[in-house]
């Protein structure tokens, strides 16, 4: 395919001196199927909806192949589509027309339709496709019947369209973005193949000399959960007594407080305990390995639709070793849920990157 900055100046040249002018931006009888067709065009391109359905069928008889696989198929949907579509506003879409083929009742346009829209937070979300469009002879006027999107190229760009990331790019990123600390759960079971599908993910997560030395400990029997809330709330409680002076009231409190948010946070199906081997070869980097792959866990996670937390201060080293019979060695490194939330916790604030990188030196 040829370069995106070519087809930008042929577009406009195309866009500036259609090859066909029509005074009237609606269909007529009598109109050609090449000047039906740059009705069509303009209409898109002004978000002009009056205009853009008097090239369309009035019978409901119709179809539609979105740039995702979408199937429209009546007229009323077809309308839709594009009343919510123009509604967006930074956007253009300059056309270049390949083919037509006009016949006595059916004809059709193959042309090739250059999206481009302004993305919320910068950059450009481009979208290069052919476009078929099928014609029939309705009371004298071409009327589209059917319209069919192959995309050729998609992409998304920095303002500097050199810099172009691919649509599985971009969802890597936003799914790093989107993962969240979740701490209430939906009782949604997890399939067992996604659960081996998010642990894979956390296996492929780099390791000193590729030692390797996570241990994943999945726990999904309820009542043993329940067992560990109850537990869990008297560590806490422990701790909380040893390092304050209080009240029985200020306890009391603190105690049902903390029952709340263990019953949420042990809320999920399913969690993991990461655990690394500290007698692996390179023992010095097994915290590294372990935080690593439980980094991977939850992207991969999240890319299934689960959400998950990186929970220590419940649930202390040695008293889950006791309660899981983990073997002495092992060092846990966070005991995580993974579980369809009760809903998604917002964007917490973030720092400006510029406050966080500095190049070369400080």
């Amino acid at each position: 395919m040829k370069k995106i900055s070519i087809f930008w100046a042929i577009s406009l040249i195309l866009v500036v001196f259609p090859f066909f002018q029509v005074a009237n931006p609606e269909n007529r009888p009598g109109l050609s199927l090449e000047e039906t067709f740059w009705i069509y065009v303009r209409a898109v391109q002004n978000s002009d909806l009056k205009s853009l359905f008097t090239t369309v069928t009035d019978k409901e008889d119709f179809f539609f192949l979105t740039s995702t696989g979408k199937l429209i198929d009546s007229r009323e949907e077809y309308y839709k589509f594009h009343e919510d579509w123009f509604r967006e506003k930074e956007w253009e879409m300059p056309v270049e027309l390949l083919f037509i083929k006009e016949g006595k009742e059916y004809g059709h346009t193959i042309a090739l339709f250059y999206y481009k829209s302004k993305l919320p937070d910068g950059g450009w979300y481009v979208l290069d496709s052919y476009f078929t469009l099928i014609f029939h002879k309705e009371d004298g006027m071409w009327k589209v019947i059917g319209d069919v999107c192959t995309p050729v190229d998609r992409y998304f760009a920095e303002d500097n369209e050199e810099l172009k990331y691919t649509s599985d790019q971009v969802r890597v990123f936003n799914t790093i973005k989107n993962r969240r600390t979740v701490r209430k759960f939906k009782p949604n079971p997890v399939p067992k193949e996604h659960i081996l599908k998010i642990l894979e993910a956390a296996h492929f997560a780099p390791t000193a000399g590729n030692q390797q030395p996570w241990k994943f400990l999945v726990i999904q029997d309820r009542n043993k959960l329940i067992r560990l809330q109850k537990e869990a709330l008297l560590w806490y409680l422990d701790v909380y007594k040893a390092r304050r002076k209080y009240t029985e009231e200020e306890l009391a409190k603190t105690e049902e407080a903390l029952k709340k948010v263990l019953e949420n946070v042990l809320s999920a199906p399913v969690y993991v305990a990461v655990l690394v081997d500290s007698k692996a070869k390179y023992s010095d980097y097994v915290l590294y390995d372990g935080t690593l792959a439980a980094g991977y866990l939850m992207i991969a996670a999240r890319a299934l639709g689960y959400g998950t937390g990186f929970f220590t201060s419940f649930f202390p080293e040695e008293k889950m070793k006791t309660f899981f019979n983990i073997p002495e060695h092992y060092e846990l490194i966070c005991f995580t849920p993974i579980g369809v939330p009760e809903e998604w916790p917002e964007i917490p604030p973030k720092k400006k990157l510029e406050e966080l990188v500095i190049f070369e030196s400080f």
